[in-house]
C-alpha cells in the first residue's frame, strides 16, 4: 500500500486513480496489472477519441403532475405541479399539458454526488466507460456531480460531448488542484508510474496538467493566470496534517503526500473569491479542519479521521467544538466521503475510525454545519456513501435526504435553483415507489426521473 495519509484520488492520469483504488484491495493484484496495461495503452496511444456528440436539444413538453406526494424538506405532501419550459410552477399554463399521474408515489429533488473523480477522465478512458457511468448516475437518481481534481483538457471534452444537458448529468470541475512542491497527489502519481513500469516523469513536467505547486504568494500570483485559463468551476486546495507541515517535509517517505503551507490558504481563498470562485479544501486532521475554517474556505472535503496516520490517535481527528460552530456560522459545507474509510482499515482499526467519524458527525450536526454527501468512490456513486452513513446511525432518514438532495446539489451548483421542489425552481426530480422517511432503502426504488423538463430514460 502506498504510504502517506492522503485520502483524495486524482486522475493525473486516470489510470493512476484506478490503480490506487485497487491497491487498497490486496487480493486484486492480478487485476491491477491487467487494468494498468489496458489503461496505459489507452492513455499513451489515444486509441479512443471522442468524436460523436450528444444532442443538446431535448424536447420539453408542458406537463401536469397529479397525485404525487412532494417532499417539502421535512415530509411528503400532496401537491400538483406543472413543468413549463423546464421550470416548476403551480400556476396552470396556457395551452395543453400532458398529464402524468404519479399514483401517490413520492417525489424528491434529485440526488447529488459532491465528491468523485470518475467523470474527469475523458482522454484516458473510453467513451463506453463514460456513457455507462453517466447512465449509472442517472439510474441512481444522481443528477449532479462534482469533480474536485482533473485536468482542464479532460473537462473541455466532457463538457462539449457528454455532460451538462437535460439527458445527462450536470458536472462541475476544479481543473486541477493547488498543492505544495511535495504535496498530494504528487507522491501517488509518481509511485503509480513506478508500479506501472512506466518512465517516471519529473514533477515539473506534470505541473499544470492536473495540479499547480504553490510555495509562496509569488507562485500563486505567477500561476494564477494559467489556473484561471483552465476555466475551473471552483478551486481545489490540499491540506494534509498541516499542524506538522515542517516536520513532514523532513520525512523522505512522505514526499508527495503533504499539503500546502497552511499560511498560504487564506491568500488562495482571497484570490479565488476575488475571481468569483469558491474554494474546496481537502483535509485529513482536525487541525486541517480548523485551518480551513480560519482561512474562510467554502467547502471542506472529507471528514477528519478517515485514515489514522502512523503515530496518531483519535484525538488528532476530533473536531473542536469552537471550530464546528465557526464553520456553521460561515456557511461552510462539509462533504463526508466517510465510506472510503473501509478501504484503509478493517476490524478493530475500522471500529476506531468509525468511532471518530460518529463523534465528528454528531458534533457537526449539533452545531448546524451543512453536510453534503460525496463518496470519493471512483467505481461507484453517492448511493453507497448514503447507505454507509445510514449504517453509522448518527443522522436520521430526513437528514440524509437533505444532505444528499439539497446540500450536495447546492454546493455543486450554488447559483442554480435546484435542491427544492419550489415555484420557479428547475423541473428536476425523481419519483420513488416508497417513502424513504419510513424506510431509507426506498431511495433505490425509482419509478421516474425528470430533469429540466425532460423525462429521462436510464437503463440500470
Amino acid at each position: 500500500m502506498i504510504q502517506g495519509s492522503g485520502t483524495d484520488q486524482f486522475e493525473i492520469p486516470a489510470f493512476l486513480i484506478i490503480m490506487l483504488k485497487i491497491q487498497f484491495m490486496k487480493n486484486l493484484s492480478k487485476l491491477t496489472a491487467i487494468l494498468l496495461a489496458l489503461l496505459l495503452i489507452l492513455a499513451f496511444h489515444s486509441i479512443y477519441v471522442f468524436s460523436q456528440t450528444q444532442s443538446n436539444n431535448s424536447s420539453r413538453s408542458i406537463y401536469k403532475f397529479i397525485n404525487g406526494q412532494w417532499f417539502d424538506g421535512k415530509s411528503f405532501q400532496p401537491r400538483t405541479f406543472y413543468s413549463v419550459d423546464g421550470t416548476l410552477t403551480k400556476k396552470k399554463p396556457r395551452g395543453d399539458a400532458e398529464t402524468l399521474d404519479l399514483a401517490n408515489k413520492f417525489v424528491m429533488p434529485p440526488f447529488a454526488e459532491a465528491h468523485n473523480h470518475n467523470l474527469g477522465s475523458a482522454i484516458y478512458l473510453n467513451r463506453e466507460f463514460t456513457q455507462k457511468m453517466i447512465q449509472r448516475y442517472l439510474a441512481a437518481g444522481v443528477f449532479y456531480v462534482k469533480i474536485p481534481a482533473n485536468s482542464s483538457e479532460n473537462a473541455a471534452i466532457l463538457r462539449r460531448e457528454f455532460v451538462n444537458r437535460p439527458n445527462s448529468v450536470d458536472v462541475t470541475y476544479s481543473n486541477g488542484v493547488l498543492t505544495s512542491r511535495d504535496g498530494h497527489p504528487i507522491g501517488m502519481t509518481l509511485d503509480s508510474f513506478k508500479q506501472a513500469g512506466a518512465a517516471v516523469p519529473k514533477v515539473e513536467d506534470l505541473e499544470g496538467t492536473g495540479f499547480f505547486t504553490i510555495e509562496n504568494e509569488a507562485d500563486l500570483l505567477a500561476k494564477w493566470p494559467q489556473i484561471i485559463a483552465g476555466k475551473p468551476d471552483f478551486i481545489k486546495t490540499i491540506l494534509v496534517h498541516s499542524e506538522n507541515f515542517a516536520q513532514r517535509r523532513e520525512t523522505p517517505n512522505l514526499f508527495g503526500y503533504n499539503g500546502l503551507n497552511p499560511k498560504l490558504l487564506p491568500l488562495i481563498v482571497k484570490q479565488a473569491h476575488t475571481a468569483g470562485l469558491r474554494v474546496s479544501t481537502h483535509i485529513n486532521s482536525a487541525a486541517d479542519f480548523a485551518t480551513a475554517v480560519r482561512a474562510g474556505v467554502d467547502e471542506i472535503n472529507h471528514l477528519p479521521g478517515l485514515n489514522f496516520a502512523p503515530g496518531t490517535s483519535e484525538a488528532d481527528y476530533l473536531i473542536a467544538t469552537q471550530d464546528a460552530k465557526r464553520a456553521a456560522k460561515q456557511g461552510i459545507v462539509v462533504v463526508t466521503t466517510a465510506g472510503i474509510a473501509q478501504l484503509y482499515a478493517k476490524g478493530e482499526a475500522l471500529a476506531n475510525v468509525e468511532s471518530a467519524l460518529r463523534k465528528n458527525l454528531q458534533l457537526l450536526k449539533q452545531s448546524g454545519v451543512r453536510l453534503a454527501i460525496g463518496s470519493d468512490n471512483y467505481a461507484g456513486t453517492s448511493v453507497e456513501e448514503a447507505m454507509y452513513l445510514k449504517s453509522l446511525n448518527v443522522v436520521d432518514n430526513g437528514e440524509l435526504l437533505k444532505m444528499w438532495s439539497v446540500t450536495a446539489a447546492q454546493t455543486i451548483f450554488p447559483h442554480r435553483k435546484i435542491g427544492h421542489l419550489h415555484e420557479g425552481y428547475e423541473a428536476s426530480f425523481i419519483v420513488l415507489r416508497g417513502n424513504p422517511l419510513e424506510n431509507f432503502e426506498h431511495v433505490r426504488d425509482i419509478h421516474l426521473r425528470f430533469k429540466q423538463g425532460v423525462l429521462v430514460n436510464a437503463a440500470k
